[in-house]
């Protein structure tokens, strides 16, 4: 464990780990080698002399930096990853069908055509022949809540 608190030691796997959020990017790597790096500083300076401690600090300063500093550093580098609304019912609400059987506003016996499939569906303003243009303006499980398209 003589290993521990030689700061050449923490000083490569720092670099290592530096370099490795090129390949692993989440900026999760690049934290723990600067606190590997910090654990470096700290044994070369000689405020710390025993390897629990070269270890404590290393996991408590990686930690803390991921927490705090992580957190805003993404604000300066925001993911290539877009994220999409995942709530079905706000994909759905304003969406365009077209009605295949009459849809009434008390029941879900009417169906309507909608992403290339039939859908039951139930009318929030009245009674709607077949054939006419409907949007979506909700949903109740797998039924979809229609108004005639104006």
């Amino acid at each position: 464990m003589d290993y521990l608190i030689d700061y050449r030691f923490w000083l490569v796997v720092g670099g290592v780990l530096v370099l490795l959020e090129f390949f692993i990017p989440g900026l999760v790597v690049i934290f723990l080698g600067v606190g590997a790096i910090l654990t470096s500083g700290m044994l070369y300076i000689g405020y710390i002399r025993d390897p629990i401690v070269a270890l404590a600090f290393f996991v408590f300063s990686s930690i803390l930096m991921l927490a705090t500093i992580r957190r805003f550093v993404k604000k300066f580098y925001p993911s290539d990853v877009e994220r999409v609304e995942s709530d079905e019912d706000k994909l759905l609400q304003g969406k365009e069908a077209k009605t295949i059987s009459e849809v009434l506003p008390d029941n879900f016996e009417g169906r309507i055509k909608y992403s290339g499939t039939t859908w039951p569906a139930k009318s929030v303003s009245g009674k709607i022949p077949p054939d006419k243009e409907v949007i979506i303006v909700g949903r109740e499980n797998i039924n979809l809540l229609v108004q005639l398209k104006e």
